[in-house]
């Protein structure tokens, strides 16, 4: 075995293609910490998010051969988990329910400065409260910066849907912060 803590990421990767699998436990340990949140963010919970990044390391090395040195290995990893999540979620669930009744209705206040107010944390958490299906959209739209023509591709959408979907979630998550914001108010 090579020694780890010398190995450089071309000859770290040659171990991987020829399935070493002590290069493989290495490239999993130096990377599932960045890629795990990614999976977080199209999972329902922490388990789901845990079988994502699983079958995302697996595709990662069936995979491997197709990276060129090209550009950042962490970036190619990304896109490979980001489709790990997007077709687990196509199989896991059979089809995205993304509706919403007309009868919700979200009002923003713009006149709130809210991001003085809280914290990243609080963000992210607002985040989390968006129903699954607009977390879904919304987040690979503003995360991960994917349009809503891609979008409409990837959940076979019309794509004037996929832009209400992004627009009707912007306000969700909006009419949370602002929700959020009051109560911090209310506690000052």
């Amino acid at each position: 075995m090579a020694n780890i803590k010398s190995i450089d990421q071309h000859t770290l990767l040659e171990h991987c293609l020829m399935q070493k699998e002590w290069a493989q436990k290495e490239l999993y340990e130096l990377h599932s910490a960045e890629l795990f949140p990614i999976c977080c963010r199209y999972a329902s919970d922490p388990n789901e998010a845990k079988d994502i990044l699983q079958e995302g390391f697996i595709r990662i090395f069936t995979n491997l051969k197709q990276y060129r040195n090209e550009g950042s290995l962490m970036g190619w990893m990304k896109r490979v988990v980001i489709t790990t999540a997007l077709n687990y979620i196509k199989k896991h669930r059979q089809r995205l329910s993304m509706e919403i009744g007309d009868n919700h209705h979200y009002i923003a206040d713009k006149s709130a400065l809210v991001t003085d107010q809280i914290s990243a944390r609080e963000v992210i958490e607002a985040f989390e409260q968006l129903p699954y299906d607009y977390r879904i959209i919304l987040g690979l739209h503003i995360i991960e910066g994917y349009s809503s023509k891609e979008l409409s591709r990837m959940f076979n959408l019309e794509e004037s849907t996929c832009r209400t979907k992004i627009h009707r979630g912007k306000k969700m998550l909006q009419q949370i912060i602002l929700q959020l914001n009051n109560a911090i108010a209310l506690n000052k």
